[in-house]
């Protein structure tokens, strides 16, 4: 095992190393440490961390060698900024990183090694595009990334982890009970988990945020494909709607529009899986089939439209998507997932699964997330089988499917409308018609 260890010591220097010399060879600013340094680095805190474990039997080698690199680290970078004027220091930090990365390989953290050494290549080689990327976040959207670590990181941690039903809520309980639902119903409606509940709130944030990001740093100018994709991890109705006035301005330009649209509404399907493995893993072997195959149909069924040659067009036409998380906006989901969660709850109570599928067929309309975290949620919790899970959410993402067609035939342009319904019909088919097959 130490072989093994030693080995990837010497691979995550290497790789590291090649990196830090490029740049140095590209920029003209030699620095103490190129890819032969960095090998040794990594092979010293590799060497250091088994004299450690199987002969010293103390950590104290492993500190000496911790403190001889920080030493050289600053000593480089104080030779560097009286000589180029330098004030960068990546290579420094990069030499320190290294040497603990080579420890970790003997120690015990062979996989994790692996993966920060990954990260941190990747983090080097894109160094200018992250600049770019910074350059181009705004004061707002610096804003929501503190606003959603204030809600992933001090809200949620604050919030009690017990279910409440509507009887411990003062107010509910009396508007609930005047309708004429009995006690003992409402007892069985314990699904308010105020830390759950806000935990899907910073869940569904975060997916819709990524995917903001990655707009930024893509940009959605490099074709209807791409913007279909990136647009659909953020919101795939939101490309529906810009891509159906499109085709209102652009009657000819049918197919790249059409591909856009399709390919959002396919990435939502892929989006629902996800959710649904980070909620309720056990639903995925029974969800694979009806939604996998639904995403899958959309991407094979544009393809020859992808490939279709279209009157040319100066520039793809850019989606003006909304910075997608901010406070207000968080909260209004929360209570919608709760209202949802909620009606969910009591209408498998009160009809069984019929009632449940009836309030995933209106959720659908408004909020797929909403009744995919609420069923996922559900059915983790044992209050539903996981079968009834499955349909719930198939049925909501038929519905939203079907809202989107309806949007290209209000918003659309006619052709384009009746692309976007067959190509629909077909997804819809298919996923309705695999439910017979789980």
């Amino acid at each position: 095992m130490e072989v093994l260890g030693f080995a990837i010591a010497i691979f995550l220097g290497a790789l590291i190393g090649l990196q830090r010399e490029h740049h140095q060879q590209h920029t003209h600013i030699y620095k103490f440490a190129g890819i032969r340094t960095f090998i040794l680095i990594s092979l010293m805190g590799a060497l250091l961390g088994f004299l450690s474990n199987d002969f010293f039997h103390s950590k104290t080698i492993i500190l000496i060698g911790f403190i001889t690199i920080i030493l050289l680290a600053i000593l480089s970078y104080l030779f560097t900024y009286f000589k180029y004027k330098d004030t960068t220091a990546t290579t420094e930090v990069s030499a320190i990183f290294t040497f603990l990365l080579g420890v970790m390989t003997v120690i015990g953290y062979l996989k994790e090694a692996i993966i920060l050494g990954a990260v941190i290549a990747i983090f080097l080689t894109f160094k200018q595009d992250f600049h770019k990327f910074a350059f181009k976040i705004k004061t707002k959207e610096l804003f929501a990334v503190a606003e959603f670590a204030l809600i992933a990181l001090v809200v949620l941690p604050l919030l009690p982890r017990k279910s409440f039903s509507p009887l411990d809520i003062p107010i509910l309980n009396k508007i609930l009970l005047s309708l004429g639902i009995s006690e003992s119903v409402l007892m069985q409606l314990n699904v308010f988990n105020p830390f759950n509940m806000w935990l899907m709130v910073i869940f569904v944030a975060g997916i819709s945020f990524a995917g903001y990001l990655l707009v930024k740093f893509l940009g959605t100018k490099k074709g209807y494909g791409l913007t279909g994709f990136v647009g659909g991890l953020v919101s795939s109705t939101a490309v529906n709607l810009s891509m159906a006035g499109e085709s209102k301005k652009y009657k000819k330009l049918v197919a790249p529009l059409v591909v856009a649209a399709i390919i959002a509404t396919s990435t939502s399907f892929i989006r629902v899986l996800v959710e649904v493995v980070v909620i309720n893993s056990s639903l995925i072997p029974l969800l694979i089939i009806p939604i996998g195959l639904m995403g899958l149909s959309g991407y094979l069924l544009v393809m020859a439209l992808y490939f279709k040659k279209e009157p040319k067009q100066k520039k793809v036409q850019e989606i003006k998507f909304e910075q997608p998380f901010s406070l207000w906006p968080a909260i209004k989901f929360g209570i919608f997932f709760a209202f949802i969660i909620f009606i969910a709850k009591l209408a498998s109570v009160l009809a069984g699964p019929s009632g449940l599928y009836l309030a995933s067929l209106l959720g659908g309309l408004a909020d797929m997330d909403a009744i995919v975290l609420t069923m996922s949620s559900l059915s983790g919790l044992g209050q539903i089988a996981n079968s009834v899970a499955v349909n719930a959410i198939v049925i909501a993402a038929a519905t939203n499917t079907i809202i989107k067609a309806g949007i290209a035939w209000v918003l659309g342009e006619r052709k384009y409308a009746t692309y976007i319904s067959i190509i629909s019909l077909i997804i819809l088919v298919i996923g309705l018609g695999s439910l017979l097959i789980i």
